[in-house]
């Protein structure tokens, strides 16, 4: 049967908190060496690897989904993953004109590091984007869906930057398009595809800062698909099943 294994949670070198050598060329690398055919690369509130990584991926019949984690007004962290990189562009104009202006402190947080194709730094990120926007959580999913995204908030379990650690719950009535969780929650509570989580259906993401992280505990839906909406729909139908 033919199936997609996916991560739509990882992080290139342009996150101030991942290792420097998380470009985009070695990022594919590993994850086709990892059997995975679809991955979404999502930086905190950036994305300017996007385009060098859909290129990258296209030539290696690996699925790359534009995307970002943004961080809430309420400090809680949002995977906005869209369908093409004009949604993205779109997304990450909001983002940048909600981000505060503040300037990033690369000894404190971490550089973020732009790479081009032949995996040379090209630019560096001085502006903090590891840091919550003026927008509420409410907005930004509405936006991203205004844009054609999905809508996933990270790890809702986590201790911080989480649903749980700043609101307490995870609402059912929020509109969000699925939930991710840890790689920890979903060992250690047993959590399969085609669950629920206040009626979200369920995902897990390696959230890897680190090459060896990528493909670490790959989920897998019976079906080949090519977009996010073509995997949800695959995990209500194992939900179904």
């Amino acid at each position: 049967m033919t199936s997609t294994r996916f991560d739509l949670h990882l992080h290139s070198a342009l996150s101030a908190c991942a290792e420097n050598t998380m470009s985009p060329r070695q990022i594919v690398a590993r994850a086709v060496e990892s059997n995975l055919d679809m991955i979404a690369v999502t930086d905190h509130n950036a994305s300017a690897h996007a385009p060098l990584l859909a290129r990258l991926g296209e030539a290696c019949g690996l699925v790359v989904v534009p995307g970002m984690e943004v961080t809430s007004r309420e400090e809680v962290h949002l995977l906005a993953l869209f369908a093409d990189l004009a949604g993205l562009r779109a997304f990450q104009d909001t983002v940048d004109g909600a981000l505060p202006e503040a300037k990033n402190d690369a000894d404190y947080f971490g550089w973020q590091l732009v790479y081009d194709e032949q995996d040379e730094v090209v630019d560096v990120d001085d502006r903090l984007r590891q840091i919550g926007i003026g927008l509420g959580l409410d907005a930004l999913v509405e936006r991203i869906h205004a844009g054609g995204g999905v809508a996933v908030p990270a790890h809702v379990f986590r201790a911080r930057n989480s649903l749980t650690s700043q609101l307490g719950f995870v609402n059912p009535g929020a509109g969000y398009d699925a939930v991710e969780v840890s790689v920890r929650t979903w060992r250690q509570q047993g959590l399969h595809l085609g669950q629920t989580i206040a009626d979200y259906p369920v995902i897990v993401g390696s959230d890897a800062h680190f090459l060896e992280d990528i493909g670490r505990c790959p989920a897998e839906v019976p079906r080949a698909v090519r977009t996010v909406p073509e995997l949800l729909a695959a995990l209500r139908r194992m939900e179904e099943a």
